[in-house]
């Protein structure tokens, strides 16, 4: 599928024997739909070209169309049913299962991507997606041999913490790559010289570097509050009148609005208006209408009283059971103090069920649901802390702006290493979705500790490479420049090899 389409004409083949440092380029992008953060890599890097060298054009190609199966459908069952996807992503990425998945793929793709890339004739190819390195380096290095003109490819890796061996192709020219962690998968699994990875940080998308410069430093800075401010406002998010303590609160579930989105805005709902803070809970339903729709026609004061009902008998079934325990064991005083403390905790939180308007009235907790969201950069900065499950592109771009994250979910494999990421950079925790009340009971707390929330916003900020997709594009772009300057023969071999294809 072409993203962006411009013919440069056939003079550009003579032109391109001038030097020049920023030449225009012509880039092929191999990626696939099987979730969004690969082609919103290719789109960042794309952007990058035509900004940095003018003139120059990109597409994208899924290499999954020339297969029979239906890779994007596949995916989607798979993420959907984590235990499945647990055992195909294990399998695939033992040392059996990659060298079966690059036969696969050589088999029913290599001669069709050939004939592709030679038709398109770019100056580069670039690989997003794991299952794209192994057969593209073989098709650059044969149309290479019967051009006579050399076809360079790099990889670059859109996984943050983990990533599928398949990734890591010797035969490239440079693989970028965004942690330690991807380094020694790299260099283990994949057996990749340590001169061929280059560490960029994950590109994404151009908005967050522009944000990320007004934000400086630290979001607690003048201007980077300002800046805030500006944001809600601009988003019709500002606070409520006569409040300074204003909270957002960022939820996504990807593209789909997949997870349990529902169950989780539900208790964060109550448990601020429990707590008597004045918040906005911003949810991104993606593609995911119904969720939306429900969102805004949904009875929140029928929410609220139901999670204090289902509060006390939670709270309830905890008393019995103390005393159950404390009847049978030997620690009969310790747990009875222990038991008087919890009821103690009931009695209080119960009070508040009894008194809901009382409740309501010292707090005003909005539920603003959207459906995609282009402009993810603007409302990152406008929030206080990201609810979100674990992509590798969502990860980076909050860390790019300094936004604290709480992670819900993962896919086994190939999302469990972005977890880690985010707890060694310290600028975030996990809560599976499983247990939607202790995710609200994390963001309530985050949010009434703010030396807290600016100490993670700090580690997110150090962690955050908002310009990674420019510095891998100059790095990519002028390395391809270099070679044609210093090997013009291969311009003139290349388009003699045209002339005498149009000839025959």
């Amino acid at each position: 599928m072409v993203l962006t389409q411009t013919d440069r004409g056939s003079s550009s083949s003579l032109k391109s024997l001038e030097p020049k440092e920023f030449r225009p380029l012509k880039v092929f992008f191999l990626s696939s739909d099987t979730g969004g953060g690969h082609r919103a890599s290719a789109e960042s890097l794309g952007v990058q070209f035509e900004t940095i060298f003018p003139g120059s054009t990109y597409s994208l190609l899924d290499l999954t169309k020339f297969q029979s199966a239906n890779a994007v459908e596949s995916y989607k069952h798979l993420s959907s049913h984590p235990k499945q996807w647990n055992v195909v992503y294990k399998v695939s990425n033992s040392r059996l299962g990659v060298g079966i998945l690059k036969t696969y793929t050589k088999i029913t793709t290599e001669k069709a991507l050939r004939q592709t890339l030679k038709e398109a004739d770019p100056d580069v190819v670039i690989s997003v997606h794991p299952l794209m390195c192994n057969t593209p380096v073989y098709s650059c290095s044969k149309i290479s041999a019967e051009t006579g003109k050399h076809l360079p490819m790099f990889t670059v890796v859109t996984d943050l913490g983990s990533g599928h061996t398949t990734w890591f192709e010797k035969g490239v020219e440079k693989i970028f790559i965004a942690s330690d962690s991807i380094r020694n998968i790299a260099l283990k699994r994949g057996k990749v010289p340590a001169n061929k990875l280059i560490m960029s940080g994950l590109p994404i998308r151009k908005d967050f570097a522009t944000q990320a410069s007004y934000i400086g430093k630290s979001r607690d800075s003048v201007q980077a509050k300002v800046h805030q401010e500006n944001m809600r406002d601009q988003l019709q998010l500002s606070k409520s009148e006569g409040n300074e303590n204003h909270k957002i609160i960022l939820l996504m579930g990807g593209g789909e609005g997949v997870g349990s989105l529902s169950s989780i805005v539900e208790c964060i709902y109550s448990e601020l208006t429990l707590a008597h803070m004045n918040a906005t809970i911003v949810v991104v339903c993606g593609r995911n209408d119904k969720l939306k729709t429900s969102l805004k026609e949904r009875n929140w004061d029928e929410v609220l009283a139901s999670y204090i009902n289902r509060t006390k008998d939670m709270k309830d079934r905890v008393s019995h059971g103390l005393k159950e325990i404390a009847s049978m064991t030997k620690r009969t005083l310790s747990l009875r103090s222990e038991h008087e403390k919890g009821e103690k905790s009931d009695r209080n939180h119960i009070q508040k069920g009894e008194n809901t308007e009382e409740d309501e009235q010292g707090s005003n907790v909005i539920v603003h649901p959207l459906g995609f969201v282009n402009n993810m950069a603007e409302y990152m900065v406008a929030s206080d802390i990201l609810v979100t499950k674990a992509g590798p592109g969502t990860i980076a771009e909050a860390a790019a702006v300094g936004l604290p994250v709480l992670l819900t979910s993962f896919l086994f494999g190939q999302e469990e290493g972005n977890v880690d990421f985010v707890l060694e950079k310290k600028f975030g925790a996990y809560k599976a979705d499983k247990n939607p009340r202790e995710i609200a009971e994390t963001v309530s707390s985050w949010l009434q500790n703010p030396s807290l929330l600016s100490e993670m916003s700090k580690y997110a900020l150090e962690a955050g490479r908002p310009n990674a997709a420019e510095e891998i594009v100059r790095k990519i772009g002028k390395s391809v420049i270099r070679w044609k300057e210093s090997h013009p023969e291969d311009n003139v071999k290349g388009l003699n090899h045209q002339v005498s294809q149009v000839s025959c």
